[in-house]
Parts: C-alpha cells; structure tokens; sequence
C-alpha cells in the first residue's frame, strides 16, 4: 500500500505550491492545513470533482538527498502539467538531456526517442494495464476517500505552530508521521514529511525522509487553470525524434525518468528543450 501511496504523495508535493503576496503562514490546526492543501488537487487528479481549475502547471527542485538516494539527483529540476482527465506532461533531466515524456488521451509520446528506448530497456519496463480513464495518471484513491488523507498522519505537538524563514517567506512547519497502525501494517515505523506551508496554504517545500533515504523538495511556482492550451500535449514542431506508444507504457516512463534524474553536478542543463 505505501509504494502506491508514495507516487499519490509525490504528485502532492509536484502540484501543491504558488507564488503569494508576503503575509503570515496558516496558524490554524495542522490537520486543517493538510487537507486546504489537498483541495486544490481534486479538480486536477480525480474524478468526482467539480473544481473549476482542471488543469495545473508546476516547476520542483530537488533541493537535497541522502541514503541511498543518488547524489547526482541533487538540483535536478523538474517541470510537469496535468489536465483533467486524460494529460499529463513531465519534463526532467536525464541522461544529459532534457527529456520529456507526454500522456495525452490514449496515446503517449516521449523523446528524444532513441534514449528514451535505451532508458526503457535499461530498466526491463513492460506494458502494463492501460491507464483508466477519467485521471491523468493511476491514484490509489477515490476522492471521498481523499477527504479523510489528513487523519492518515500523526502530528506531534499539533497545538504549536512553529514557523521558519524559507528562501524570504515566513513559513509554517508541520512534521508528521504515518498513525502508528498505519504505520505498522505498511512497515514505515520510520517514516516522517516535513512541510513547509506559506501563506494561503502554499506549500514551499515537502521533505520526505526513511531510514534509509531523506529527500527534499522545493517547490518553485504553481499555476491552477480551466485549461491549458492544446499545443501543451504535443511535441515541438522541431522534434522530430519522437518514441510514440499508449497508455500501457506510461507508468513504466515516468519510473524511470524519475529514477534516473540528474542535477547540474552531473553536467546536464536544466533549461527547458
């Protein structure tokens, strides 16, 4: 359960945050500020919703890793967009390139092709079930059941709102942890995320750490949207080495784009292609 929760968790923390005006962090429950985080996600990622915003744009950083998290993975930096209910865009740098890799309806392009298929053979990916309809990538919930993901976590001392100066913004930290029965029947005893949330309820930065891992996540601007232009889902008019497959593909794609990024150090450009 808690390998399909971690994608869910990640793409909280790749559509959770935006540019605000200067002002004072959330001071209210923990709890609370969990799920006025989650809101926005449900007109984006899941069915039920009827949030006017159906599609976001977004730019992370991996700020820091350690354990056994490659350190070349270091200020890789990621952009991605979704539109309900059938796109996803992911654009990172991997193999000292740029690559991209695009859902949009049934069909999924990647490029630049041919290192896109030695990515994929590289990590023995396979077809799979073909993505369901009605969400741009696969989620473990149902969003009645994203409701209550804020009572899966255990806050300690919930009653003190601590607050941090983060890149100029005064920040709200809330550590939690998984309830312990949770936490037990997944065996992630030892897992924790720290979130830094500014005002509005933006989160800032996510750090997600194991006993083994710890990794940390800024997140640079968000944008919520009706909609994104059509041209958004398709590949630029210059590429023309272009991996073409559908949705049986996709998961494995994003698997290993998203364990093969590289950060500066490692000598890739982090511009956009």
């Amino acid at each position: 359960m808690l390998k399909k929760c971690l994608p869910f968790l990640a793409a909280l923390a790749v559509f959770a945050g935006s540019a605000g005006a200067q002002s004072l962090p959330p001071r209210e429950n923990p709890y609370e500020v969990i799920g006025k985080i989650l809101q926005p996600f449900l007109g984006v990622l899941l069915t039920e919703s009827n949030g006017a915003n159906r599609a976001a744009e977004v730019e992370l950083v991996l700020a820091d890793v350690s354990g056994r998290l490659p350190k070349e993975m270091k200020g890789a930096a990621l952009k991605a967009r979704v539109q309900f209910p059938d796109k996803v865009w992911v654009e990172a740098p991997v193999l000292g390139e740029q690559f991209t890799v695009c859902r949009n309806g049934d069909k999924v392009w990647a490029a630049p092709g041919r290192k896109v298929e030695f990515l994929l053979s590289s990590f023995d990916v396979v077809p799979k079930k073909p993505a369901i309809a009605g969400t741009p990538i696969s989620l473990p919930i149902s969003a009645q059941q994203a409701i209550f993901l804020p009572a899966l976590f255990s806050v300690p001392r919930a009653d003190v709102a601590e607050v941090e100066e983060l890149n100029g913004e005064t920040c709200r930290v809330i550590s939690a942890k998984l309830m312990p029965e949770l936490a037990r029947s997944v065996k992630a005893e030892d897992f924790q995320a720290t979130l830094w949330v500014a005002a509005g309820n933006k989160l800032r930065r996510l750090e997600i750490a194991r006993r083994d891992f710890s990794a940390t996540i800024d997140v640079r601007t968000l944008n919520f949207l009706p909609s994104l232009p059509a041209s958004a889902w398709e590949p630029a008019v210059a590429d023309a080495d272009i991996h073409r497959t559908d949705t049986s593909m996709l998961e494995g794609l994003l698997y290993a784009v998203m364990n093969s990024l590289q950060g500066p150090t490692a000598g890739v450009s982090q511009n956009s292609r």
